[in-house]
């Protein structure tokens, strides 16, 4: 059975919740059970990296950089350490971003941000940064209306199918 997780920051649980379920969904119709990992700060990340490796997902994907703070012995990004495809969701701009960015990411990181400006910015200031695409909006709320539903579930699935084609097709960035 193929295998995607996603992780979420725990304190984005609310209004990402539903976002997350159309995901989860658009997962499915491609055929792969989809676990979902809603992160805190207060517990050790060996509990969700250890999952991961048991897990042998073949994606992981996160939203606003869930997980980026967990680094191995020598401040390297964890995630560099599974052999997992990678789907990173920037959602918005916000400070943390910059700073998870200037780290070496593996060629199996794709990442997509719904800001254009800031995705020409990061173009030409994470010159390492394997993958880096600008993505519709994303809607992000408690509740969102069935047209933001609609328009999330195109987003995803344009996300995976882009990734997805990459894959099939690599070519230079």
């Amino acid at each position: 059975m193929k295998r995607a997780v996603m992780l979420c920051d725990e304190r984005n649980r609310a209004i990402l919740s539903e976002t997350i379920s159309i995901m989860e969904s658009v997962w499915n119709d491609e055929g792969y059970e989809v676990s979902i990992f809603f992160v805190s700060e207060n517990e050790s990340p060996d509990i969700y990296m250890n999952e991961l490796v048991r897990l042998k997902e073949d994606f992981v994907v996160t939203f606003a950089m869930a997980g980026f703070s967990w680094r191995g012995l020598m401040e390297q990004v964890r995630f560099n350490t599974l052999p997992a495809m990678q789907i990173h969701i920037l959602l918005g701009s916000l400070p943390q971003y910059d700073f998870f960015l200037q780290k070496e990411h593996g060629i199996h990181s794709f990442f997509f941000a719904d800001d254009a400006e800031l995705v020409k910015k990061w173009k030409k200031r994470y010159a390492l940064v394997p993958f880096l695409k600008e993505i519709p909006t994303l809607y992000v709320s408690e509740c969102l209306t069935e047209e933001e539903k609609c328009l999330n579930r195109k987003n995803l699935q344009g996300i995976i199918q882009a990734t997805m084609a990459f894959i099939e097709k690599p070519s230079v960035l």
